[in-house]
């Protein structure tokens, strides 16, 4: 009896102290994740330097998301996103015998997840498709900057659609050379490679500022086509989502200070622009030599990532920013709250990296933290950080022992 007592009274003054505990104190956290006890001090790290950098690399190849139109605005200048894509058969072991039936009528059907820049409106966009005149590669890597070309009079669709927030499918009936481009006898990668594929795109000149989501995963986006066969009549589902396809993204600076610039500058502003735009470097490389001399055997118990937002944004932001050290994927968020999400009640984003920051310390420099909006090939939100000049900079607050 009196061991159970001494437990239980035991139990009761850890979960007083873990009570009493308060991360965002500025006594630093008394409880670390896994229930040990420490002691820890509170410091500040701020950017010594940061500069946004252009995203020359994205790789867009077999995104299950796409984005198809075209926006401009005088921060960020003008971007386009085009989608090419193979037709392909449903199924990898399947073939077909289209050579022998009569085609009726081919239905280009896209599912809508989302509008940019807003739900709530009607926007009036001219779609185009366009027949491909080489074949999509199944064995290249393809970029934001990648494209094919097309065929000299390939017109598949050209038309205008009013599409709202509300509509979740845009249907297209096609016309031009479909029929006799579907009307093969081929196994599914010979079906692939001899229809090429399309090129889907929303005409800049003749349709409202906006982009559109589209849903590959969805069901609904197909190709459908009605067709006979003696007296019987059917459809059959192409997919253009199962076999190679990737987006091409098109910015234009011009009159911005990101014009001709591979890296600009982030003494007062970071701009994160997604579609093969730009990312955002931040480093406190001197900041963390400074911390690391005074305290050669600190120990990181928590470490967060502030990145506040600049007042011109006007709370327009991605949902989610993530980060990297160059090369990997920084992978520290556990914590709710500190994962990287847009935190609008303060303005500001907060990514925990605590073994981040400790392996900085181990190897004594910080070559750089990169931040990438989350989804960066299939989302068009964009924003501007406050850069490491100014009075709210970027900075890194952590709790440590030694």
């Amino acid at each position: 009896m009196r061991h159970a007592l001494h437990t239980a009274a035991l139990l009761l003054a850890l979960c007083t102290l873990a009570a009493c505990s308060d991360e965002e104190s500025d006594f630093g956290a008394n409880i670390m994740g896994d229930g040990t006890i420490y002691n820890a001090k509170s410091y500040t790290m701020y950017a010594d330097t940061a500069y946004s950098l252009r995203d020359d690399s994205l790789i867009t190849s077999s995104n299950t998301q796409i984005m198809i139109g075209n926006y401009s605005d005088a921060t960020f200048g003008t971007v386009s996103a085009q989608f090419f894509s193979q037709i392909t058969l449903p199924s990898t072991n399947q073939t077909i015998n289209f050579s022998e039936v009569t085609i009726d009528s081919v239905v280009l059907s896209l599912a809508i997840d989302s509008l940019f820049p807003d739900m709530s409106r009607t926007y009036s966009l001219r779609f185009e498709v366009m027949h491909l005149a080489e074949p999509i590669s199944t064995d290249s890597t393809y970029y934001a900057f990648s494209s094919i070309p097309v065929e000299a009079g390939g017109t598949l669709y050209n038309g205008v659609k009013q599409v709202s927030g509300s509509d979740n499918v845009v249907s297209m009936v096609l016309g031009g050379q479909i029929n006799s481009i579907l009307s093969l006898t081929a196994d599914r990668d010979a079906f692939a490679e001899q229809t090429k594929g399309l090129r889907i795109s929303i005409t800049a000149a003749s349709s409202d500022a906006g982009m559109v989501t589209v849903n590959l995963a969805a069901t609904d986006t197909r190709i459908r086509t009605y067709y006979r066969y003696g007296e019987d009549t059917a459809y059959y589902d192409f997919s253009i989502s199962n076999g190679q396809h990737f987006s091409h993204y098109e910015h234009n600076y011009s009159g911005t200070v990101m014009n001709g610039q591979h890296g600009v500058d982030g003494a007062n502003r970071l701009y994160m622009d997604p579609l093969g735009g730009y990312n955002a470097v931040v480093s406190f490389d001197r900041a963390l030599r400074a911390f690391r001399a005074e305290h050669p055997f600190a120990v990181v118990h928590r470490a967060e990532l502030i990145m506040p937002m600049a007042t011109e944004a006007n709370g327009k932001a991605p949902r989610r920013l993530v980060a990297t050290n160059g090369t990997r994927y920084i992978t520290d968020y556990i914590s709710s709250g500190v994962d990287g999400y847009y935190d609008g009640t303060n303005s500001r984003y907060r990514l925990r990296m605590p073994l981040h920051l400790q392996e900085m310390l181990r190897n004594g420099y910080d070559n750089g933290t990169h931040l990438l909006i989350d989804s960066r090939g299939s989302v068009a939100e964009r924003t501007i950080l406050n850069g490491y000049n100014e009075s709210d900079k970027p900075r890194i607050e952590l709790d440590y022992t030694e």
